[in-house]
């Protein structure tokens, strides 16, 4: 069954009106999700970066002893599997990945190994410190794993919502568009492709054939 251009065209430019009559509360709604998330990521972000710094003093104050036992080149009083022990017992300490608890028995047994070395320990002056910070780091730790993970969810939800946003301000514009130019042809007609039609339909060939094949005669002549 032929159907009409017109009554195509007024069928599409009623669908397209009715998504243009959504889409500006959609939009509304979607920009006060977008500013809340925007709020609440901004303010995670604020309580990351206020705790950011102290951990990261705190993880350097804690591997001050690394540098110092690194320095120890000395450990001709122990057997092969002992210093291989505490080169393994240095580089744990050294990672941010060991549990804080483990951390403590860790640099005892570091300070056990040296001292059976022949090093006298009391030359550490680091280990109180590293210590101290360890115990620092167990208070806040906690905290700014917390703010870290809380501002990862907020600016993962902010970003799927700037890009809806962004998307159903696209889909708007292209609502209106496509309303504006089938209104434009109600109001105009149809008869420059009603003759397209008519040519297609005589064996002829449509206008995209036609500008494809002026493409290609105008780069045949540039060649």
């Amino acid at each position: 069954m032929r159907v009409e251009p017109e009554v195509l065209a007024k069928l599409i430019l009623h669908k397209r009106e009715r998504i243009a009559q959504k889409l500006p509360e959609l939009i509304s709604n979607t920009g006060n999700e977008k500013q809340t998330a925007e709020n609440f990521a901004r303010q995670a972000r604020s309580m990351k970066e206020d705790i950011e710094p102290k951990v990261d003093n705190l993880f350097a104050e804690r591997s001050a002893i690394v540098e110092e036992c690194s320095n120890i080149s000395d450990y001709t009083n122990l057997n092969a599997n002992e210093k291989m022990r505490l080169n393994e017992l240095i580089d744990s300490i050294d990672s941010k990945q060991i549990e804080l608890d483990k951390y403590n028995t860790a640099c005892e047994e570091i300070v056990e190994l040296i001292a059976k070395s022949g090093h006298d320990v009391s030359s550490l002056t680091t280990i109180d410190t590293s210590r101290k910070a360890n115990e620092a780091l167990k208070e806040i730790i906690n905290e700014y794993e917390t703010a870290n993970k809380n501002w990862n969810e907020y600016e993962t939800k902010r970003r799927r919502l700037e890009s809806k946003y962004t998307k159903l301000l696209s889909n708007l514009k292209e609502a209106n568009l496509a309303r504006d130019y089938w209104q434009e042809r109600l109001d105009s007609g149809f008869e420059d492709l009603l003759i397209d039609a008519n040519r297609v339909a005589n064996g002829g060939l449509s206008s995209r054939q036609i500008s494809r094949s002026k493409r290609e005669t105008n780069k045949s002549r540039r060649v």
